[in-house]
């Protein structure tokens, strides 16, 4: 437990919460651990969310999936990342995503509740909770902020440049690895995986980017398609 309490203070919704104050923490917001398989879907569509997620191992993707079963990756959750919390906190909304391990996985379930309604946590630590949780919700509406902006280009090369582009920004590097393979990636710019192989490769020969799996490296001018 020493190792997943020393992850719990760097993240995002712990900052500034003592070590000496985390078992007590925890157990206010009724902390519940869960494993499950690559594959296995944590929750579906249409369900409820009583708790948020921390990711102690492994990796998750958040899912949308049409009617006709087509599927778009929102996000992917990564190791020490906390995840819905929006919909722990508004328990009443349904799920409109289905939450999938990528890879066998380990959560921490936190009942987010008790910071909303005072019920448990000391004041102090509350305060502090609360304003952890605003901050993680600005990143999560500035997220898909950029996502939109990644759709909303008219070409599959336009969405690769925009996402390709973003991550250089974000990283401060034009060397940088993605964290989708290229199904997944494909999935989240909503584009069909063949075409946007054949996209990547033209990039490529074009001298635009250089890539070896998830590794991608931009390179030059990029040209008009």
């Amino acid at each position: 437990m020493g190792d997943v309490i020393k992850m719990l203070l760097v993240s995002p919704l712990f900052q500034g919460i003592p070590e000496e104050k985390m078992m007590e923490v925890l157990r206010c917001l009724d902390a519940r651990w869960a494993d499950f398989e690559k594959g296995q879907q944590l929750f579906r569509q249409g369900t409820s969310l009583k708790a948020a997620g921390f990711l102690v191992e492994g990796s998750l993707s958040l899912e949308r999936e049409d009617f006709w079963g087509n599927r778009s990756i929102l996000a992917v959750v990564r190791q020490g990342e906390i995840f819905g919390e929006v919909y722990a906190c508004r328990q009443e909304k349904r799920l409109n995503i289905n939450i999938t391990a990528l890879e066998k996985a380990s959560v921490l379930f936190l009942n987010l509740e008790t910071i909303l309604e005072n019920q448990k946590v000391p004041e102090d630590v509350r305060t502090v909770l609360l304003g952890n949780l605003v901050g993680i919700l600005a990143d999560k509406t500035y997220y898909m902020s950029r996502k939109a902006e990644f759709l909303s280009a008219r070409t599959t090369r336009e969405k690769l440049m925009s996402y390709l582009s973003a991550q250089a920004q974000e990283t401060g590097k034009t060397e940088f690895q993605i964290p989708f393979n290229r199904q997944e990636m494909a999935d989240f710019l909503s584009v069909e995986r063949s075409a946007m192989c054949r996209e990547l490769g033209k990039m490529r020969r074009e001298g635009i980017v250089s890539f070896s799996k998830k590794q991608f490296c931009l390179k030059g001018k990029a040209k008009e398609e």
